[in-house]
């Protein structure tokens, strides 16, 4: 009969490739013996959190706090620079619509002063012109 169930399990998907050889009784696995040890350690490493966070809480909520404080300062910087930079951008504007209007000041003033001596030089060619009319015979001998 040993035979028989050798020849059983040597078919059975769960032996094959062992050869069809097998313990008899309780069997445990790689997996298994895997599965107890991590078990083990995680009831091992909770029992030793506890203890160990007592020990360094204190070290953690002054790292925290630390990085609370420098997030605190460089927001308030990071706010800074933000605001100083919006301001020169703000003037930059300003200054640059200034510029603009004076130069259209500029060229509104140039256009009205040569549009004054357009007029003068023509009123002095037409009186030239007059005068012109007015002497021919003056000028021919």
């Amino acid at each position: 009969m040993a035979e028989e169930e050798k020849k059983d399990h040597e078919r059975d998907p769960q032996y094959e490739g062992r050869g069809g050889e097998h313990m008899s009784g309780l069997f445990i696995g790689t997996r298994s013996l895997w599965l107890l040890a991590g078990g083990a350690l995680g009831a091992l490493g909770a029992l030793g959190i506890d203890r160990l966070t007592r020990k360094v809480r204190p070290a953690a909520v002054g790292l925290v706090k630390e990085g609370y404080a420098f997030k605190e300062w460089f927001t308030g910087k990071y706010e800074k620079v933000k605001e100083d930079f919006e301001d020169i951008l703000a003037e930059a504007v300003y200054e640059y619509e200034r510029d603009q209007e004076r130069a259209a000041d500029a060229t509104q003033r140039e256009k009205a002063l040569l549009e004054k001596i357009e007029k003068i030089v023509e009123a002095r060619l037409a009186q030239m012109e007059a005068e012109k009319k007015e002497s021919p015979e003056e000028d021919q001998p």
